[in-house]
């Protein structure tokens, strides 16, 4: 089992009503390996890592996480998305609910963890992340970038095999970025498996083991940092650097 890839997809298509958002995705990540997937807006990225834990269902094609296929009728999706977190943009936190408790919910319902042993994970992850001060606080009383702390440490509660960033840095202010690339720097040496959609071109090169770069539903390349951001291959490739290097 150990010599699989954490994440296989063959052939995977999804449409969004006549447009086709994937075009025959084949593609894996390895155990431990840490995967930036980036592109213009609008190429598939965020739906290619939203499709890897089922917030959206594709057409055609298979998915296997660790080994599983998460579209066979006997897998229980709630243990698929607990396996499998994902990090959002606009962070989801529920307003009602102080930090503590929104670190502890999915622990007591799905992984049915005792409250007391769920509150102590929640607090070892908030001082990870660096925010065990902020634990009887409600959101609205957190900075975006703190907000987006709050949420890594909310993921890894559920103890997940793979974590899922989906453009984690592109709702917060240019101050706020360092904070949660910092906590995102620390996983990547702690041997977690890691998709991250992003355009925060200097994190991908310094933390990536692999970039891959879509554009309009299709894979385009894949390749170490060095080569992608060096000698990228394709003419789009070469194009979208260019832009987004120089901005």
């Amino acid at each position: 089992m150990s010599d699989q890839p954490m994440i296989v997809m063959e052939k995977v298509n999804k449409y969004f009503g006549d447009f086709h958002a994937l075009k025959n995705i084949d593609f894996q990540v390895q155990r431990g390996e840490i995967v930036v997937v980036c592109g213009p807006s609008g190429s598939g990225k965020s739906t290619l890592i939203r499709c890897i834990n089922r917030l959206e269902e594709i057409d055609e094609g298979r998915i296997l996480v660790d080994g599983k296929d998460i579209y066979d009728k006997s897998t229980d999706i709630n243990a698929i998305r607990a396996e499998a977190g994902m990090v959002f943009q606009h962070f989801n936190l529920f307003p009602h609910l102080t930090i503590l408790e929104n670190i502890t919910i999915a622990q007591n319902k799905v992984k049915k963890r005792p409250k007391k042993e769920a509150e102590a994970k929640a607090m070892e992850l908030l001082k990870k992340v660096g925010l065990e001060h902020k634990a009887h606080d409600y959101p609205s009383a957190l900075s975006g970038g703190q907000k987006q702390r709050v949420a890594i440490a909310r993921t890894l509660a559920m103890e997940p095999k793979v974590i899922l960033f989906d453009e984690p840095t592109s709702a917060l202010d240019p101050e706020m970025i360092g904070g949660v690339l910092d906590v995102m720097r620390d996983l990547a040496k702690e041997n977690y498996t890691i998709v991250c959609v992003t355009h925060e071109m200097g994190f991908a090169k310094e933390v990536g083991d692999k970039i891959v770069f879509m554009d309009e539903g299709v894979i385009i390349e894949e390749d170490t940092p060095t080569e992608f951001f060096e000698r990228p291959k394709s003419d789009r490739a070469k194009k979208f650097l260019q832009e987004i290097l120089t901005h």
